[in-house]
């Protein structure tokens, strides 16, 4: 059996998956917990050899149920953007700072007007915000410089482990759009305005290739500590985000992916770019399309309210008391905002609330009022992309999160369009095996195999228009509420 290996760094894990590379069935997979921590409020950060710990302990799962020598090639995908700094010898000069980092909001007003007015979009498609690279950059460069000073390389959470892999590093456009501004979309190139604006060399940055690309082999310092073998290709891979959209077969415009891990983005390819900046711009993986992302909490809001709201309940609990509870929550709404939100509002400040709260109300109505926070969400990026030009017709489902029935028909009644999902086993892990396909001539893009959900039951939810026309309203009054408190904040963030 010849074998594709996908490694995926997600936010709060590191997984493995081997696939047939005809079928794209599963052959073995394995995963291990790395969570980050957070320093302060805001802040999110986490040790690049954690990582690399965690690669190295699933690759030995795997490769425990199938053979190394079958092992045709590796993709290695991972959450974006990230700034992990390595010395000249590859060291990590400081914790990374993840995409859930939202320290920087002084510097990204800074650098937006130091750049100039609109010049941060038009390099990018994208606004300068602390979500992205260049901020956190600026931020390391004002409170940090010998940490700057000393990053011989800045890469992405995929790249990393890729370098540790090959010796080589690399960075494709799906993951250098959210390095903005730093990187000129329409070029394809590394801006020397932008980074001089942060204060970075360009020798910092790694070169740019797609993400299908192989950028070298594993060399026999890796295969000892991985179990694969030396020389088995590596392509450059990519945002997990795309990787996800990849694997779950949305490659054209009309599509839409709900990635529903510790993030939520939809992602909608565009055959064009209609860059608006009230969503984030990026570039798909295996193909020459583009993509519009709408990104909130989803997974990790979830994990907040269980943890800290219900203890011990399962998530088969905890929907059964949802699931009783009417569409609207009963007049209780969620302003989902527990880590400042992205799109559309930009408000790294932003604070969570659930609002309109009697003594008739239960956990039910927390749950149902969290799933239509959540999705609602998503329905208000959907509005923006389709102002911009971006049709959808329909939304595939992945990953953890879409387990849930609930949540799924939520977020069809929410968006008022058709959801599909199937268990299988993890899109973005399949996604990162397809570009290792790709890389090496395995298939074609237009002959990747359907994957591992092949034999796995489908489900479709059609929206209720009953459900659209009550979750629009309540979107309408979740709007106002925002806007309402925005200035009601007791707490800033640290740092």
């Amino acid at each position: 059996m010849s074998l594709l290996l996908g490694i995926d760094l997600g936010t709060t894990g590191v997984r493995a998956a081997a696939f047939d590379h005809r079928s794209g069935r599963l052959a073995a997979d394995a995963s291990e917990p790395c969570p980050h921590v957070a320093p302060a409020p805001g802040w999110a950060e986490a040790d690049p050899e954690l990582w690399w710990d965690a690669v190295k302990v699933v690759c030995a799962r795997v490769l425990a149920k199938v053979s190394r020598d079958d092992v045709l090639a590796v993709g290695v995908t991972g959450q974006a953007p990230t700034a992990v700094l390595l010395d000249g010898a590859g060291r990590s000069v400081r914790p990374a700072i993840l995409w859930l980092d939202v320290r920087a909001a002084t510097e990204a007003s800074a650098l937006d007007a130091a750049l100039g007015p609109g010049v941060a979009e038009h390099l990018g498609g994208n606004r300068m915000h602390a979500y992205f690279l260049g901020p956190k950059l600026a931020w390391l460069r004002a409170h940090e410089p010998d940490a700057l000073d000393r990053a011989a390389l800045v890469l992405q959470s995929h790249a990393f482990v890729t370098l540790r892999l090959t010796g080589e590093a690399a960075c494709d456009p799906s993951t250098a759009m959210l390095c903005a501004p730093l990187f000129d979309a329409r070029a394809g190139a590394w801006s020397e305005l932008a980074a001089r604006a942060v204060g970075m060399p360009m020798s910092a940055l790694p070169r740019v290739m797609r993400a299908h690309d192989v950028v070298g082999h594993v060399t026999r310092e890796a295969a000892a500590v991985t179990g694969l073998r030396e020389g088995t290709p590596v392509v450059a891979g990519g945002g997990d985000f795309a990787a996800s959209a990849l694997g779950a077969g949305v490659t054209r415009q009309g599509q839409a992916c709900l990635m529903l891990g510790t993030a939520g983005n939809l992602l909608m390819p565009m055959d064009a770019p209609r860059f608006d900046s009230r969503l984030i711009n990026s570039h798909h993986v295996g193909s020459d399309a583009w993509l519009a992302l709408g990104g909130t909490l989803c997974g990790a809001a979830l994990e907040w309210f269980r943890r800290t709201c219900a203890a011990g309940a399962s998530w088969e609990e905890l929907e059964a008391e949802a699931a009783s509870v009417h569409v609207g929550a009963g007049g209780v709404v969620l302003l989902p905002y527990l880590q400042g939100e992205r799109t559309p509002v930009w408000d790294e400040r932003a604070r969570g609330a659930f609002f309109g709260l009697d003594l008739t109300h239960g956990r039910g109505h927390l749950v149902r009022a969290l799933f239509e926070g959540v999705a609602l969400g998503f329905a208000d990026c959907l509005a923006v992309a389709r102002d911009a030009g971006t049709q959808v017709d329909e939304a595939i489902a992945a990953n953890g999160a879409g387990k849930s029935a609930l949540l799924r028909q939520t977020l069809a009644d929410a968006m008022g369009i058709p959801v599909t999902w199937s268990n299988d086993r993890g899109a973005t892990v399949w996604g990162a095996a397809i570009l290792a396909g790709l890389g090496v001539g395995t298939f074609g893009a237009d002959e990747i195999p359907r994957g591992a959900s092949d034999d796995a039951p489908s489900h479709r939810h059609e929206p209720d228009a009953r459900a659209h026309a009550r979750l629009t309203e309540v979107m309408r009054k979740r709007r106002g509420l925002y806007e309402a408190v925005r200035g009601a904040r007791l707490t800033e963030l640290g740092g």
